[in-house]
Parts: structure tokens; sequence; C-alpha cells
């Protein structure tokens, strides 16, 4: 699923420990709103579950699937 504005997403979190914090500890909807996702973008990224940023990055690798 990566994109443009996920990938600038997904650099900040590496390169920013504070930003990186808060996509992982409850701050992840304001975050994703502030970067002019798509529904489906914003969805994504809401539903995944992760402890580092090394699964967040990998969940968003995997096939979606849509319907279930």
């Amino acid at each position: 699923m990566p994109t443009h504005r996920i990938d600038e997403l997904i650099w900040r979190a590496l390169t920013d420990p504070t930003f990186r914090e808060g996509m992982l500890n409850g701050h992840r909807r304001e975050i994703v709103e502030s970067f002019g996702l798509t529904e489906t973008e914003r969805q994504a990224l809401l539903a995944v579950k992760a402890d580092t940023l090394e699964s967040f990055a990998g969940a968003l690798c995997q096939p979606v699937v849509v319907g279930r």
C-alpha cells in the first residue's frame, strides 16, 4: 500500500523520535489527519497494530483484502 505520502510519513517517523513515539503510542489519528491522505490510506494507517516502526511499516506492505 505504500504511496508517496505514506513514504513521507514513514521517513519522518524514522528521523524524528517524537513523531515516531506519537505514531506508535496514542497520537496516530492526529498525525495521520495532518498528512492529507486519502480515506483508504487513513483507514489503513489507523488499523495497524504495532509496537515498533519496523512492524508498522511491514504491516503497510501486506496485501489489502477488501470486503472482510
